[in-house]
């Protein structure tokens, strides 16, 4: 009899569906800035990533994500704690031999994979990242490709039923190219700006890893329809030295010939938890910052 009771809840777990796989992770750091002619600044960020799993069968897996965030930088807002806590990404993916089709609030692939690759130092509060073209919103719907001998291809759109013209208003194509160190990524966006000309922006992404050497380079080129076309390049290096990571950078706008230069220093205390210092000069302020922070990842 026992015997049998055994087997028989053996045999239910085994039966038992797969349940998904639900992760955790995210991000703490403070940090405290001078600015010339300012007062001393602190500010805290924080990052919660609720992700997770399932298989599906036949090769198919579903996943989704949730992301919040709180950026206090600077000190609170007039607009309450509204205005500081936020909904980054909230998506549902499907995976497979097909590739992978994503729904949902996201970034644009401009912003969440090109010009991203700007942000070489270790500050969350400075950065030389330029970022035209829409930022993350509802209705996002993303095709990316298999992986075929390193290179990708994908499509995305996005809905806005306050648009004059197609359902999706923004849509972009993109691919991506990764071999042994080198990496590249273009993009275009499509802006569709109602009775006023289309707004398009072009953007190239190259990195290059030899050991502890990374050197990146970005491009945008930002076509307003009506209004004159910006570019801006930003290119830099970051070296690592076992738990030490030095970066250096530069941005160059044509917008009123703005230039702004950084230099990062990291020190690593242990996996998740870091220390740095980030100096910051505004060519067109002609106004350095100087940063200290502390960061946990969990």
């Amino acid at each position: 009899m026992k015997k049998t009771i055994i087997a028989a809840a053996i045999a239910a777990v085994v039966s038992a569906p797969a349940f998904a796989d639900v992760k955790i992770s995210g991000q703490i750091n403070t940090e405290f800035k001078d600015t010339d002619n300012s007062d001393l600044a602190s500010g805290i960020n924080s990052d919660i990533v609720i992700s997770g799993s399932e298989d599906l069968g036949n090769g198919m897996k579903a996943s989704f994500k949730i992301h919040r965030f709180y950026d206090d930088v600077g000190g609170p807002s007039a607009g309450g704690d509204g205005d500081e806590q936020r909904v980054a990404d909230q998506t549902i993916s499907l995976s497979g031999d097909f590739g992978s089709v994503t729904t949902g609030r996201m970034e644009p692939f401009i912003v969440s994979s090109i010009t991203s690759m700007a942000n070489i130092d270790a500050s969350e509060d400075l950065d030389l990242e330029v970022a035209p073209g829409d930022a993350r919103t509802d209705g996002g719907l993303r095709y990316v490709s298999p992986n075929m001998n390193g290179l990708t291809v994908g499509v995305e759109g996005f809905a806005d039923g306050t648009s004059t013209g197609d359902d999706f208003a923004t849509t972009t194509i993109f691919a991506q190219y990764s071999n042994a160190g080198l990496t590249v990524k273009a993009a275009q966006e499509t802006a569709q700006n109602g009775t006023s000309a289309d707004v398009k922006v072009t953007a190239l992404g190259v990195a290059y890893k030899m050991g502890d050497l990374e050197a990146r380079l970005v491009h945008t080129d930002d076509d307003n329809g009506a209004s004159a076309d910006t570019e801006n390049t930003m290119y830099g290096v970051t070296y690592t030295m076992g738990a030490n990571q030095f970066a250096i950078g530069k941005n160059n706008s044509d917008t009123a010939n703005d230039e702004d230069t950084i230099v990062s220093f990291k020190h690593s205390l242990s996996k998740s938890t870091s220390v740095y210092v980030v100096i910051e000069n505004d060519g067109a302020a002609n106004s350095d910052t100087n940063l200290i922070g502390v960061k946990h990842s969990f």
